[in-house]
């Protein structure tokens, strides 16, 4: 009985994850600048911190770490929606042209938020501002190759 009850939660929470929250491509584009929005405050925020503008503060260095590890999990799928290529979008043709290549890039950059996360709850501040400039080289290769100025 519970292995049944485990095998309906999987699979509905499988189907669930799949079908997409969007009804209308402004919808998908309105979600992800709205996550980017995030991301970038709380990656602006960091780099005054690291650039000696702002006072070092590793807590809050690493609690917008490990938001921004979560944050950049959620745009892919909103670049996934039919129509999300035009309209009021910064989003260069390139990221459908080159899907692999966007993907590829948003995969590593995922990954690198989430070493930066881990880096940064561990405390060492020249650890932390390393693992930070790994995070915003790709970060700006991103927007160079596939976002609008």
């Amino acid at each position: 009985m519970k292995v049944k009850l485990l095998l309906s939660s999987i699979v509905l929470v499988a189907t669930t994850a799949v079908a997409s929250p969007f009804e209308k491509p402004e919808d998908a584009i309105h979600y992800r600048q709205s996550a980017f929005t995030m991301i970038a405050a709380n990656f602006g925020d960091m780099a005054e911190m690291v650039k000696g503008r702002k006072d070092w503060n590793q807590d809050v260095f690493a609690q917008r770490a490990q938001y921004i590890s979560q944050l950049a999990l959620m745009p892919e799928e909103a670049f996934n929606v039919e129509g999300s290529d035009k309209g009021d979008t910064k989003a260069k043709p390139e990221i459908w042209s080159d899907w692999n290549g966007f993907t590829g890039k948003l995969t590593k950059f995922q990954g690198d938020l989430a070493q930066l996360a881990n880096v940064s709850s561990e405390g060492d501040e020249r650890a932390t501002k390393k693992a930070f400039g790994v995070a915003a080289k790709n970060c700006k290769s991103c927007h160079t190759d596939y976002k609008f100025r």
